[in-house]
């Protein structure tokens, strides 16, 4: 058993850089890509109680963040939505948190002690059976089409360059 032990660990080492190669770390976030896949119609409840569909964004770019109250890096990266809405607005651009808690509390807490002007909604109904989402925060940033330009798994520092290619903003 023993003189198989170098084998052992030459494969275990060869599969964890081959493991780490095809999921490249980027600063501040764990992966991004430009996907082949399309949200389907998700449908939210905004805060004051609106029902939204996510189709009625159709004709502007939309970013749809999955965040937690309970998640440091989706608190981070609240202020670079509120910035880039903030310029990005009047080009077409919207934002549409969805909050992923649990708990009621926990998001009415949140939003006492923080003021965002983007929208923050809940899903309705089994959300996370439709999109599959590997952790929080995760972010699909939809073009103009309705079509996924980018998804973000981790913050999504690269926003503002995203939007000047998809708004010139």
């Amino acid at each position: 058993m023993v003189r198989f032990l170098p084998y052992v660990l030459a494969s275990l080492l060869f599969f964890m850089v081959l493991f780490l190669g095809l999921n490249r770390r980027e600063e501040g976030g764990l992966s991004t890509y430009k996907p082949s896949v399309e949200l389907p119609d998700l449908r939210f409840t905004t805060v004051d109680g609106r029902e939204l569909k996510l189709s009625e964004l159709k004709g502007k770019v939309v970013l749809v963040n999955f965040w937690a109250t309970w998640c440091p890096p989706c608190k981070e990266e609240m202020p670079i939505f509120e910035r880039e809405y903030r310029r990005c607005k009047e080009k077409g651009f919207e934002v549409l948190a969805v909050n992923m808690d649990s708990s009621e509390g926990a998001l009415k807490r949140f939003l006492e002690e923080n003021s965002y002007s983007f929208t923050i909604v809940k899903p309705v109904g089994d959300l996370e059976r439709e999109v599959k989402l590997m952790g929080f925060p995760t972010s699909y940033l939809l073009g103009k089409d309705g079509k996924v330009h980018r998804i973000r798994l981790g913050i999504y520092r690269e926003l503002e360059v995203d939007l000047k290619e998809l708004l010139g903003c």
